[in-house]
């Protein structure tokens, strides 16, 4: 949790839980709340949040608009991407070294991307096996 100007700002996968664990467990709206220290008025917004989205695991991951360029300030590239990229970081003002080194930060860019997928997919598939166990458990 993060305080902005006295506010607390909760990260979207602690919100996704608490909804998820009121929805598949046998407390109640007032024991979640207190088990998690937050005020009845958030919960419901997360609850109703969730419910409106049909249920959609990702709604709670606002995405802000990326920036045309990943980097705006060229001075805090690291030497490592300009010797990648094959260029000298001291001589990139030539319009062909530019070009290079912004198919490398999109490269990199791809990548990275790539990663959060599969990050996002292995955080679904963990969820699906606590399901799974939680169901196997109570069968018992």
């Amino acid at each position: 949790m993060i305080r902005i100007q006295n506010r607390k700002v909760y990260p979207p996968e602690f919100k996704l839980s608490v909804v998820k664990g009121y929805l598949n467990g046998d407390k109640s709206q007032a024991q979640i709340c207190e088990e998690h220290s937050i005020s009845p008025s958030i919960f419901f917004r997360w609850l109703k949040k969730y419910k409106e989205s049909g249920y959609d695991d990702s709604v709670f991951n606002v995405k802000k608009e990326r920036p045309e360029l990943i980097i705006s300030d060229y001075s805090k590239i690291t030497p490592f991407i300009f010797e990648s990229a094959g260029i000298r970081k001291d001589d990139s003002t030539n319009q062909n070294d530019t070009l290079a080194l912004k198919r490398k930060l999109d490269y990199y860019e791809k990548i990275l991307l790539e990663k959060e997928i599969q990050l996002r997919i292995a955080l679904d598939q963990i969820e699906l096996l606590k399901k799974t166990n939680k169901k196997g458990n109570q069968e018992k």
